[in-house]
């Protein structure tokens, strides 16, 4: 990575400066990028870090130097500079110090990266052992011109296992001279044992408001014109990673538009403007599928990706649900001037809706990736978010229907927007009389329910599933109650019907048994045909009664139970069937029988008699 003297001049001027008429940029042969360009070179231009800055400040005013550091977080928000920052604070000719002169041979080839003794390295490309034994052969060598020999190592949970091993003892016990500065995106893949050895550093996301003063900087030290507006998008873009906002910025500028708004913005971004989005909002707010439709297609014309839009609406639909709950200080994306629009929209929606209404369009937007049918996905998810009826909290529905069972005039129904102010005014007395911001015994609120489509006209805008359940269950109960004893003449005309019904290994058992009466209340009783009772006496097992009770509940559609009773009939036996593996061995010495299971290469499981007409000898059926 090498700059030439003007870059270099640049490089070490901050980034955090505002603007103060910079030079113009160099010439295409020795062109910089903004995000090397403006990297900061002291802890003062460090951007929403300053937990990190000020620990790593003590740390070299108290002298309470660790051997290794490790950097975390996402990309571009840091880590690398920090550690060039740290790095020059510890091998500048006046140091260790707070302040790197940024003069010296020794910071302006740290702030480059070409410094002999802060060796970089990428952790994904040198993961082997073997790097790592010879990193270990020259750490016992003495810095060239230096304080210290200091490692930088970008990724480093791309190291393999092996040389995680054999770095262990090295940084647990490296040479006074020696400095190690790891740098991830994933600690989680980083071993326990190498956490244990240094001193772990989270960095935080960048907040939107910063990104965008920097961006101001940057423009005005370049001589571009941008709109705040247009630089929110930008930063609303980033996600929170400076070097993502600078390269996006770079990509305007290198466009060539002598001022940058956001129509230029969306335009090169290929992102859906905001009035759109809004008009989104409003339209899956007023529940016209239509014109959510008609907007999605204007987007896609213009060459807004499905994906994109979702991610839009979604942006603006987090806002919506901040506003809905009363908390308007935390909105990220809606400009100020747009407020008020999007608020007169949340005045429709209810809170749980705006819940509902999240959880689809992200649903759907997980599922676009790698589909060709994009757009399709997308109308499906905003047609059913435009087409979401009203969620009420579970709590007042109950009450509602408590009431109009016991016959009194229901509560009336509280509007979303009554029950906001409602809450927000009980949170201002409590904090006034507790000094905190909730109730000391503040419930969350209930979970809401789709509203169901199947309830009277009267009860259909209020009454969620877990209470239709609730009603249905009543209504099963009066028409039982309503049902005419059970007849035995007609559980005798379906007993075919159940012997069919039970499965193979009970119907043969419940053939030789039969309904023999009817106890109060539903039970009926069988039992096993004369001379049958060790052939039926299983139907009367637990799992055969709960078995043929279902079976006769959905014949019959009634709730019923099942006792079995044995036969006390005296008599002649009749000659009961011979036992299973008796009759089996008797079956597989037939011949036909052997000659079958050769040819479909089969076994004998079971034998099952068939019964004839009168006049007809039985047979057996073989399986």
């Amino acid at each position: 990575m090498s700059q030439g003297p003007a870059s270099k001049k640049r490089a070490d001027s901050p980034a955090a400066v505002p603007a103060g008429g910079g030079a113009p940029p160099p010439a295409s042969d020795n062109y910089t990028v903004v995000a090397r360009r403006y990297r900061p070179q002291r802890f003062e231009d460090v951007v929403g870090q300053d937990h990190v800055v000020q620990a790593l400040r003590n740390a070299i005013r108290l002298n309470r130097l660790a051997q290794a550091y490790l950097f975390c977080g996402t990309r571009g928000v840091g880590k690398t500079s920090m550690a060039r920052i740290f790095a020059k604070c510890l091998n500048c000719v006046k140091g260790p110090t707070e302040e790197p002169c940024q003069v010296c041979d020794i910071c302006q080839a740290i702030s480059v990266g070409q410094d002999v003794d802060v060796i970089e390295i990428d952790g994904a490309s040198n993961n082997g052992v073997e790097q790592v034994r010879e990193l270990r052969q020259n750490v016992s060598l003495r810095p060239s011109r230096s304080r210290f020999k200091i490692y930088y190592i970008d990724e480093v949970h791309m190291l393999s296992t092996g040389a995680f091993n054999a770095l262990l003892k090295t940084l647990e016990e490296p040479p006074p001279h020696v400095k190690f500065f790891f740098a991830t995106t994933e600690a989680n893949k980083i071993p326990i044992t190498v956490l244990s050895r240094c001193q772990r550093y989270d960095f935080a996301g960048i907040a939107p408001d910063a990104i965008v003063e920097t961006l101001k900087s940057i423009c005005d030290r370049e001589g571009v014109e941008a709109d705040l507006d247009a630089l929110q998008i930008v930063a609303r873009r980033a996600g929170g990673s400076m070097r993502d906002a600078q390269s996006l910025l770079e990509r305007m500028l290198s466009s060539g538009s002598p001022r940058l708004t956001p129509d230029v913005v969306h335009g090169l971004l290929g992102t859906a403007s905001d009035d759109r989005l809004i008009g989104m909002v409003e339209a899956l707010a007023t529940h016209d599928s239509a014109a959510a439709l008609t907007l999605l297609d204007q987007a896609a014309s213009e060459g807004v990706q499905p994906t994109e839009l979702l991610a839009g609406v979604i942006d603006f639909l987090r806002d919506a649900l901040v506003l809905s709950i009363g908390a308007e200080s935390l909105t990220l994306t809606i400009a100020p001037r747009q407020k008020p629009r999007l608020q007169a929209a949340v005045d429709r929606w209810s809170t749980d809706a705006i819940l509902a209404s999240l959880q689809i369009l992200a649903e759907a937007r997980a599922r676009m990736r790698g589909v060709s049918h994009g757009r399709l996905l997308s109308e499906l998810a905003l047609v059913r978010v435009a087409r979401l009826e009203n969620l009420d909290e579970l709590g007042e529905v109950v009450q509602r229907l408590k009431a109009l069972e016991a016959g009194t005039t229901p509560p009336p129904k509280v509007s979303a927007t009554s029950a906001k102010k409602k809450l927000s005014q009980s949170d201002s007395i409590a904090s006034q009389q507790s000094g905190i911001g909730k109730p000391p015994h503040f419930a969350a609120p209930v979970e809401a329910v789709r509203v169901a489509s199947v309830l009277p006209p009267v009860l259909r805008a209020t009454e969620p599933e877990i209470v239709v359940e609730h009603r249905l269950a009543i209504e099963q109960e009066r028409r039982v109650e309503a049902l005419p004893p059970l007849d035995l003449e007609v559980v005798q005309k379906i007993w075919p019907d159940l012997l069919k019904k039970v499965g193979a290994s009970l119907s043969w058992r419940l053939s030789q048994a039969q309904p023999i009466g009817v106890d109060e209340p539903d039970v009926l009783v069988i039992g096993a045909k004369p001379g049958y009772n060790s052939v039926a006496d299983p139907c009367g097992a637990d799992e055969a009664r709960k078995r043929i009770g279902e079976c006769l509940q959905w014949l019959l559609q009634r709730p019923l139970s099942v006792r079995y009773e044995a036969s006390q009939a005296d008599g002649a036996q009749p000659e009961a069937p011979e036992s299973g593996s008796r009759r089996l061995d008797q079956l597989g010495a037939d011949p036909l029988i052997q000659k079958v299971v050769e040819l479909f290469e089969a076994r004998v499981s079971h034998f099952e008699p068939e019964t004839r007409r009168d006049g007809e000898d039985g047979s057996t059926s073989v399986h």
